[in-house]
């Protein structure tokens, strides 16, 4: 029997316009011993996912695009093999709401792999149910978002690392961070080598800064903080980008190039949520299958369609944050595609 062909989920462009969303308890994962191929791996499935859509959870690589992303022209079966079991062992997330608590669980459940006649690689990965909370879910959770090429080109682990962190602080601008305490999340807290401050400068600090300025977008500046004669803290400052200047981007930061829009008006009651442009689009997906008849009918709305569906969400709006007083909603936007769902039916 022939093998179904799963259709690859397209990402917003090429790779070089692929952003990374990252959720924060994936953002954690520097503490595993995943390598910094498996972590492109990663980042570049999660950069082609729709994530607001986690019943279509298998991303296809096609043909020379895995070579791409690992820098090689070729790549030996047993090594892809070994990246992707590592993807799909279980790996450790930790709880935010309780630092002593954590959850095992693997990211992965399938990998198809077939090399062409040329020896190119065409993979398909599918990620695990249990996963799939912390790369769908993202909006409740919290998230990074960061260009893919600004990882893709990355060399060192712990410059991937180090570009995380830098990204995930830079709203501070300026702050320090325990000289221990970087040296644990860069991995190399346990290392002789390290212990001795100059050496640690040498070899990891100086050319992980050079590496991040080369390769990546964004800009920063490092200095020893000293208590007496040691060594105690580092204090970073960051210098800017070309792009991303926020972590919580509109639609229009994903799409390079496109011609800026502008939102409906029937969605202004809606901006007490906060939604994303991805969830106003889906939003506007559902509303536009309500029929009229169950839009407001009264006189103030001029048989404008526009009226009606500014009255219809103002009267949603109101209800979700009436309910939500009364119980917590975890997901306001999932309770109200529902409400929405209701009046379609």
């Amino acid at each position: 029997m022939a093998r179904k062909k799963i259709e690859p989920i397209e990402g917003f462009g090429n790779t070089d316009k692929l952003t990374v969303q990252k959720s924060r308890p994936l953002f954690a994962l520097w503490q595993s011993d995943i390598t910094l191929q498996e972590f492109k791996i990663l980042d570049s499935y999660l950069g082609r996912i729709n994530s607001h859509n986690p019943e279509e959870r298998t991303v296809r690589f096609e043909k020379g695009e895995l070579e791409n992303l690992l820098g090689l022209k070729q790549i030996k079966p047993t090594v892809l093999d070994e990246r992707l079991k590592k993807l799909m062992t279980s790996v450790r997330i930790p709880d935010s709401t309780n630092p002593r608590g954590f959850t095992r669980i693997s990211l992965f459940e399938k990998a198809y792999c077939e090399q062409d006649e040329n020896e190119q690689w065409i993979a398909e990965l599918t990620c695990t149910p249990s996963a799939k909370k912390y790369i769908f879910d993202i909006d409740n959770i919290g998230y990074l978002r960061y260009k893919l090429r600004n990882v893709i080109n990355i060399k060192s682990r712990y410059s991937y690392i180090m570009f995380l962190y830098v990204w995930d602080n830079k709203q501070r601008l300026t702050w320090e961070e325990p000289l221990e305490e970087l040296k644990v999340k860069l991995n190399c807290d346990k290392e002789e080598t390290y212990k001795e401050f100059k050496r640690f400068n040498d070899l990891i600090l100086k050319k992980v800064h050079k590496e991040i300025h080369e390769v990546t977008d964004i800009k920063y500046d490092y200095e020893p903080i000293k208590k007496g004669r040691r060594v105690v803290a580092i204090r970073f400052t960051y210098q800017g980008q070309d792009e991303l200047t926020d972590n919580q981007m509109t639609l229009e930061d994903y799409l390079e190039g496109q011609e800026e829009r502008e939102e409906p008006m029937y969605f202004a009651p809606l901006e007490v949520f906060n939604f994303s442009a991805e969830q106003l689009d889906e939003i506007q997906s559902y509303v536009a299958t309500v029929p009229n008849y169950k839009l407001p009918q009264s006189a103030v709305c001029y048989d404008s369609i526009e009226l009606m569906r500014y009255h219809y969400f103002d009267q949603k709006a109101r209800e979700i944050v009436r309910r939500d007083k009364e119980k917590h909603i975890n997901n306001k936007f999932s309770y109200l595609i529902k409400l929405i769902k209701e009046d379609c039916k």
